[in-house]
């Protein structure tokens, strides 16, 4: 139970059952209290009637009686002093002849064993009160006044019980109601933990309702702000990769051309130059096939670095075309794994940018399937409608394709992927890996 609402509920309801059990000892200590005093008053006042009647003094220590002896101990007719639950003791020290106890109506449940175990732990019962009685008489008469324990507990139970009902329900019910009121106070604050839950995905778009209360209001308005620099932070590194990738296209298309027509054409020239050295001499027919053999090893070199660069049949043929020899290339150099190309719809309907795209995105994952595992099937599968659809699954093991970087690896396809606005994904499958690609067309 981690949520604000049920933490908030559960300390407030232990603040009000700490409150209870504060309320609890505080009715426990002033009934101690109460009782400790009601004993002090009633032996003070009883020791201040016996010493004014010296004729029950003479009675009951056995004296000579100055009056008629039928005013006994019990018809003195002061008891009336006497407190609820007090009783009072009277005579030598060590030595109480008489007993008498203050009328008290008993409760009509008696308190649990546990609150009386607790009554005494807690030392609830008050000590006896002893008060000295001098007279002529006597001189070492006295009172004793000491609380009734099971009067006490029994009054300690009746005002602590009906108390703690009190505030238990209090306490209870006040946790209930601050649950409701906290929780309708905190619902527009789900509803900002789901904007901010959107934002960590990715969605931009969505916006925050105006709030009554101020500060949710403030934050959701903040939150809003935020979304929007957000949006437009991506919108704007979408439009400057897009447009990095079309410079970087164009370069290699420039850089291509410039190859072709200059090294090309010398290279073509040095060539022949060196054929026409070859059939003219002995030693100088071995250093010109030499010289051929070198060039035709640049032009080699040059025609794998332009079909690097600038892929000439996708200009020349078309995506359908340029892909069929792009695996076929594939199946030459590795015979052994079994190359398969799938394609559905038109290819050559894509446009240019889209098209040089998925072929760069189709040439990285073959090449990344061959480098980091050991597959002998490789599956091309490209379907071509309203979306672009592209998967490359291989069965050469699970592993984590490292990216290279430079527009190449993993990191390359994501990037080219973005900026075309579609999506990305490398996940394990059937003994393999497969790469999904989808593109607006």
């Amino acid at each position: 139970m981690r949520g604000l609402l049920p933490q908030l509920v559960l300390r407030v309801l232990a603040a009000g059952l700490a409150t209870v059990l504060l309320g609890a000892a505080w009715v426990l200590w002033a009934t101690a209290d109460a009782a400790r005093e009601d004993a002090r008053i009633t032996a003070e006042r009883v020791a201040q009637a016996i010493a004014a009647r010296p004729d029950f003094i003479g009675l009951a220590f056995g004296g000579v009686a100055p009056v008629p002896a039928f005013l006994d101990w019990q018809g003195f007719p002061r008891w009336t002093l006497i407190a609820p639950g007090i009783c009072v003791e009277f005579g030598a020290d060590g030595r109480p002849d008489h007993r008498r106890c203050g009328s008290y109506v008993a409760a009509d449940t008696a308190p649990p064993s546990w609150f009386g175990k607790l009554a005494e732990a807690i030392g609830l019962v008050p000590d006896p009160i002893t008060r000295p009685v001098r007279t002529r008489y006597a001189s070492n008469a006295r009172v004793t006044a000491y609380a009734d324990p099971k009067v006490i507990i029994a009054r300690a139970w009746d005002r602590t019980g009906d108390l703690m009902r009190l505030a238990l329900g209090m306490a209870v019910g006040g946790a209930l109601l601050t649950g409701l009121l906290v929780g309708r106070l905190l619902f527009p604050f789900r509803t900002i933990l789901s904007g901010i839950e959107r934002l960590q995905s990715g969605d931009f778009a969505a916006r925050q309702p105006r709030q009554k209360v101020t500060e949710f209001d403030r934050l959701g308005l903040a939150l809003n702000d935020t979304a929007r620099a957000l949006q437009e932070a991506r919108d704007t590194r979408t439009d400057l990769t897009r447009r990095l990738f079309t410079v970087q296209e164009s370069e290699r298309r420039a850089l291509a051309r410039e190859l072709h027509d200059e090294f090309g054409q010398c290279l073509t020239a040095t060539r022949a130059l060196a054929t026409a050295v070859a059939q003219s001499g002995e030693t100088t027919a071995r250093d010109g096939a030499r010289i051929a053999e070198i060039s035709g090893q640049m032009m080699q070199s040059l025609r794998d670095e332009l079909s690097r660069l600038r892929p000439p049949d996708l200009d020349e043929l078309g995506l359908d075309a340029a892909l069929q020899r792009l695996v076929a290339g594939w199946r030459g150099r590795l015979p052994s794994v079994r190359f398969l190309l799938e394609l559905s719809g038109d290819p050559d309907t894509v446009s240019d940018d889209l098209a040089l795209s998925l072929y760069r995105i189709i040439q990285e994952c073959l090449t990344n399937a061959i480098r980091h595992g050991a597959p002998k099937t490789v599956r091309v599968r490209l379907d071509v409608g309203a979306e672009i659809a592209l998967t490359v699954a291989d069965d050469g093991g699970a592993r984590d394709d490292a990216p290279v970087g430079n527009g190449y690896g993993l990191l390359g396809i994501r990037e080219r992927v973005n900026a075309l606005g579609g999506s990305f994904d490398l996940t394990p499958a059937d003994g393999g890996m497969c790469a999904g690609v989808r593109l607006p067309n």
